[in-house]
């Protein structure tokens, strides 16, 4: 997969998350999550970025296992980085319901099956 066509549809990704996002904070009393929001937002942007160029580097090497190494740390990775930032705001940020955890969902499941399309077209190289 080339950079141009994975950043093209991480755009289009982006774009329905934010849809789902913005739908769930106007029918939902959950404006006080909005922070909470943008910034899991923005990690999940920046995880899916991370395990593109991680996967696409150790796709290609001469390791075979380098791959799925790759993929298994990043899932690892990913799944601490999310629990940290869901304990994490409801430690610090006391949020009056637990409505807020509703636009994480979405974007956890709409990255995350980003994450697994991209990686099986990566996966492609490694087959070969």
């Amino acid at each position: 997969m080339l950079t141009s066509r994975f950043l093209t549809l991480l755009t289009g990704v982006t774009l329905l998350a934010v849809a789902g996002v913005a739908l769930s904070h106007l029918l939902l009393p959950i404006g006080y999550a909005l922070p909470f929001t943008i910034t899991t937002l923005v990690v999940f942007i920046l995880l899916c970025l991370a395990i593109f160029f991680l996967g696409r580097r150790s796709a290609g090497a001469e390791n075979r296992l380098l791959f799925s190494n790759v993929f298994l740390a990043s899932t690892v990775m990913k799944m601490f980085i999310c629990g940290a930032l869901v304990v994490g705001y409801v430690v610090l940020g006391e949020p009056e319901s637990k409505l807020f955890i509703v636009p994480f969902f979405w974007l956890y499941l709409v990255y995350t099956g980003f994450e697994v399309y991209f990686l099986m077209k990566l996966s492609a190289i490694v087959a070969r």
